[in-house]
């Protein structure tokens, strides 16, 4: 279990304190406006109404004691960014910070963010590649060029081995998990004579560009 700090309880600080909560987290809540902090009390561990921008009122919290701090100030620039720098600057160890543009990003990242977060366009993005693919269940983004998607395995693939279809040495690609179809189990790094069968999904982990070459073969 992690002592998670959420800062900022606007839709998607709301819903990732709650989500954590729901995990099973220590999540300390916090916001400027007691009426969302009393949306939350339910949702989380703790929830505290502060104004963040004020360094001393942020020290009372002992973050530096937390497994990370997640920061969603909304549109307010020149706050989160504040913001930011006072949290660094106490020794917070993991700092998550939603940006709204590039620009923003590249400043929060500038001043110590440890992770910048777009939910609206990582959201749209999964959504376009979902609609563009047939086969696309679901993609995680792991950096600028790596994902792991999950993808419906194609008829071409049904009774085949790993070892007779060669991923890796064709695409460059890997699998490390198949969930058969129907069922909720997964069976995790599966080995090279594991046979795919009809409905079954693959996780698949490779460059994207790898990755949408196996989509187009």
């Amino acid at each position: 279990m992690a002592q998670v700090a959420v800062i900022g309880l606007g839709r998607f600080g709301f819903h990732a304190a709650s989500l954590l909560h729901d995990a099973g987290h220590e999540v300390l809540a916090v916001d400027i406006d007691p009426d969302q902090v009393q949306r939350i009390r339910d949702h989380s561990t703790q929830a505290v109404v502060l104004d963040a921008r004020e360094r001393e009122s942020l020290s009372t919290l002992g973050l530096d004691e937390f497994d990370a701090v997640v920061l969603s100030l909304g549109a307010q620039v020149d706050a989160s960014a504040l913001v930011t720098l006072h949290l660094k600057d106490l020794g917070v160890r993991r700092l998550i910070v939603k940006a709204v543009s590039a620009d923003h990003a590249r400043l929060l990242q500038m001043i110590g963010a440890s992770e910048v977060v777009f939910p609206e366009r990582d959201a749209a993005e999964r959504l376009v590649r979902r609609l563009s693919d047939v086969n696309l269940i679901d993609f995680i983004p792991l950096g600028e060029e790596h994902s792991l998607r999950e993808v419906t395995a194609p008829p071409e693939f049904v009774g085949r081995s790993l070892v007779e279809l060669k991923l890796r040495n064709r695409f460059g690609v890997q699998v490390v998990a198949i969930r058969h179809g129907g069922e909720t189990t997964v069976t995790v790094n599966p080995g090279p004579e594991a046979v795919i069968q009809e409905g079954d999904a693959l996780f698949v982990l490779g460059r994207d560009g790898d990755l949408d070459r196996l989509s187009e073969a």
